[in-house]
């Protein structure tokens, strides 16, 4: 018998049992069945499965982000390392951007996680799928979708959060209103940006994206560069929204250096509801960040603990935080 064709997934297969329970079993969890224990610890050892003995706690949860400057990740990550000492697990956290390197989840495999907590730095669907190919516990997509049918997600409705924000600008009466996007190929922005226009188009206000939308990634920098050329364009507007609360504090630095007031001149609204946000007043979208991370962890629980079956889809409702950077006109 080949050794690398030894996976979980096979000896599950031939014990009748699930993965999680495998996993359980080799992990030294106690609470498995003494007869199932038998039968899953004879296919491993008759078979040829090597399970690296030096590793002394398996209750270690892999927590992957694109960004660990981003202050929006700071909440996720309380939700889950909270969560997971609460049950006595304790998390990795591993910093990703746009490297798409299969070699860092081997490596982090080699320690022996329970799960993977993956806020996705790509949409590309065909790098997460090789993921999932290799690796044999359960992964929750985090925040950001990738589009695979049948994982496990937990996320917020950032459409009707966008909508409900853009629609607080409307009823105070703003219908020239600039949109601050975010990187194109993140399922956040999307939904975001659909969010955006569907409460335009609900209220009969057109929108010429050639002009009012402007492109900055997420990124503090490229909002201040963006809203510089704004204001030197003598475009009309009255409003901004702004795709996600780092990019308002580019903004306001901008409107800073060229003396416009926010809300006296200009009002804004954010996204995310960053730790910094109270700080400089800003109205902005909550998306639940704490609570995500909190039910990212449960979700990987449940399903080691085989209490869910289905493929988990939790979607979190935004409220809008109102501070005082929005003003009637």
């Amino acid at each position: 018998m080949n050794d690398k064709k030894i996976t979980l997934t096979y000896i599950a297969k031939k014990a009748n049992v699930s993965i999680a329970t495998v996993s359980r079993v080799l992990n030294g969890n106690s609470s498995v069945d003494e007869k199932i224990k038998k039968k899953i610890n004879k296919i491993a050892n008759s078979d040829g499965y090597h399970l690296k003995k030096n590793i002394k706690n398996k209750q270690i949860i892999s927590v992957i982000i694109p960004d660990i400057t981003n202050p929006f990740f700071a909440n996720i990550i309380e939700g889950i390392e909270n969560t997971a000492n609460l049950y006595g697990y304790h998390i990795i956290l591993s910093q990703f951007k746009e490297n798409k390197d299969i070699l860092n989840f081997k490596d982090i495999a080699k320690i022996g996680v329970s799960g993977y907590i993956i806020v996705a730095s790509t949409g590309d669907s065909e790098y997460f799928n090789e993921i999932l190919t290799k690796v044999n516990v359960p992964i929750i997509f985090l925040d950001r979708k990738v589009d695979i049918n049948n994982i496990n997600y937990v996320g917020s409705d950032n459409e009707i959060g966008a909508y409900n924000a853009t629609k607080y600008l409307i009823d105070l009466g703003h219908k020239d209103i600039i949109y601050m996007a975010g990187l194109q190929d993140i399922s956040t922005e999307k939904e975001r940006f659909a969010g955006f226009t569907k409460a335009l188009n609900d209220n009969n206000i057109d929108f010429d994206d050639s002009k009012y939308k402007k492109i900055a990634n997420f990124n503090f920098d490229e909002s201040y560069e963006q809203m510089k050329g704004i204001i030197k364009s003598k475009l009309n507007y009255t409003a901004i929204f702004s795709a996600c609360d780092i990019m308002c504090f580019g903004i306001k630095k901008a409107t800073e250096e060229y003396g416009i007031s926010i809300p006296n001149d200009i009002s804004l609204i954010g996204y995310d509801n960053i730790p910094f946000s109270s700080m400089i007043g800003l109205t902005t979208v909550s998306s639940q960040a704490y609570e995500m991370g909190k039910n990212a962890v449960l979700s990987v629980l449940n399903i080691i603990s085989e209490r869910v079956n289905n493929n988990i889809n939790i979607i979190l409702q935004p409220n809008i935080v109102i501070r005082n950077s929005c003003k009637k006109i």
